[in-house]
């Protein structure tokens, strides 16, 4: 009789620990190159369907044209301001939006209305527990393009975040991190969408 109750108790938290499909404990992993950095994130998948309204607005934002500019995205929905209505974060990439610092992002309201974009993106990124100004904080790696490799932390300034990571506070080697992180996929292999 125990051993039915300690196989059914087992059982039991297997199916709650796989229940959330889209968030995955994962290891204290760096998000930079640094490995005195201590952090503590769950994954949180991309959109497996591309949006027609993010598509236009990349466009739109951007000053793109559909069929002639090559452009991939990626996006999540994720809740920024505890208000319990996700906003989109998009990551953004193609001749016209990417360099050797990184590709392009957005952040749009329930609306598809930009509430930040960002330069110099580079995947994955971590969407902090700590908030400024009731906001997540967001943190990017920033290296290439003559950029030191770090991991800059940004900060909402009570009407968007600032667009440039790379001039941005740096994590310092002892700070602790707990989040989520995003856009870990291999986005030039799966989960990207081709505007088209």
């Amino acid at each position: 009789m125990l051993r039915k109750i300690f196989v059914l108790s087992s059982l039991i938290l297997t199916l709650i620990a796989c229940s959330n499909n889209d968030l995955k404990t994962i290891s204290a992993e760096p998000i930079t190159t640094s490995s005195n950095q201590n952090y503590f994130t769950a994954d949180k998948q991309s959109e497996f369907s591309p949006n027609i309204d993010i598509e236009n607005t990349i466009l739109e934002t951007y000053n793109l044209q559909k069929g002639v500019d090559e452009v991939y995205y990626s996006y999540v929905k994720i809740d920024l301001n505890n208000d319990s209505i996700p906003e989109y974060f998009v990551y953004a990439y193609g001749p016209m939006l990417s360099g050797s610092g990184g590709g392009s992002a957005l952040i749009l309201n329930s609306d598809y209305k930009e509430i930040s974009r960002f330069t110099l993106v580079q995947t994955p990124i971590i969407i902090s527990k700590h908030r400024t100004k009731n906001w997540k904080d967001i943190i990017m790696n920033v290296s290439g393009g003559g950029a030191t490799p770090n991991a800059a932390i940004i900060k909402f300034d009570g009407k968007t975040y600032p667009s440039n990571p790379s001039l941005q506070p740096t994590l310092g080697p002892h700070d602790y991190i707990e989040g989520i992180k995003i856009f870990t996929e291999n986005t030039s292999v799966n989960r990207s969408f081709k505007i088209e």
